[in-house]
C-alpha cells in the first residue's frame, strides 16, 4: 500500500467546530426547506392546476414588493 499523505500547509487555518449558534441555524434552515416542500405539495393537492397560477401571482407580486422597497416605488410600478 501507499504511504499516508501529509495534510496541506493550509490545514491548520480553520477550526472545524460548531457552535451553539450554528447548530441552531442548520437546525432551523432543515425545517423551512422541508417545511416549503410539504406545504407546496399541500396546496397543490388542494388546489390542484391552479396552484401555478398562485404561483405566478406570488411571483409578480415579490417582484413589485422588493423593487418598491429596496429601488423606489416608480420602479416597483414598472417591474409589477
Amino acid at each position: 500500500m501507499g504511504r499516508a499523505s501529509k495534510p496541506p500547509r493550509h490545514a491548520g487555518l480553520l477550526r472545524r467546530a460548531l457552535g451553539l449558534l450554528d447548530v441552531v441555524g442548520v437546525g432551523r434552515g432543515a425545517i423551512i426547506g422541508a417545511d416549503l416542500f410539504v406545504v407546496t405539495g399541500v396546496a397543490a393537492g388542494v388546489a390542484g392546476s391552479a396552484m401555478l397560477v398562485g404561483l405566478v401571482i406570488a411571483g409578480a407580486g415579490a417582484k413589485y414588493e422588493y423593487a418598491n422597497l429596496v429601488l423606489n416605488p416608480s420602479l416597483g410600478f414598472a417591474a409589477g
